[in-house]
C-alpha cells in the first residue's frame, strides 16, 4: 500500500492549489483596512482577517441603523466636532481594546438605537 502521508503543511498546499484564494484574501484584508481606516477606526496592525471582517460587519450594521433613523454617517463621524446626534456617532475603540470587545460595544450601540425607536413607537 503506498504511503499517502504528505508532510507539506495544509496552508502551503492551499496556496499551491489555489493561488487566487491567497490573492483574494489579501485584497479582502486591504479593503477592510481601507474602509475601517476611512471611518476613523483605531487599528493596531495585529488584527486577524476574521477580526477585521467582524469589525467591518459591526460598523456596517451600525451605519445602516443610523441611516435608517435619518442620521448621516459623515456629520456624525467620530471626528465630528458637533455631531447631529451623539448616539449616531460610532463608539471609539479604546486603547488596546480587543476587537471582540469593540465589536460587542458597536453591536450594543446599534441595538440601543433600534430599541429607542421601538420604545418611541409605543
Amino acid at each position: 500500500m503506498p504511503d499517502t502521508h504528505d508532510p507539506t503543511p495544509a496552508a502551503e498546499l492551499d496556496a499551491a492549489i489555489n493561488p487566487q484564494q491567497d490573492a483574494d484574501r489579501t485584497r479582502a484584508r486591504e479593503h477592510n483596512l481601507d474602509v475601517l481606516g476611512q471611518r476613523g477606526i483605531l487599528l493596531f496592525g495585529d488584527e486577524t482577517d476574521g477580526e477585521l471582517a467582524d469589525l467591518w460587519s459591526a460598523v456596517d450594521r451600525f451605519e445602516s441603523v443610523v441611516e435608517s433613523r435619518g442620521g448621516d454617517t459623515f456629520t456624525n463621524a467620530p471626528d465630528s466636532s458637533e455631531p447631529d446626534n451623539p448616539a449616531f456617532v460610532l463608539p471609539e475603540r479604546g486603547a488596546r481594546e480587543a476587537v471582540r470587545a469593540y465589536v460587542q460595544r458597536i453591536n450594543e450601540a446599534a441595538e440601543q438605537l433600534t430599541r429607542f425607536e421601538r420604545d418611541g413607537e409605543r
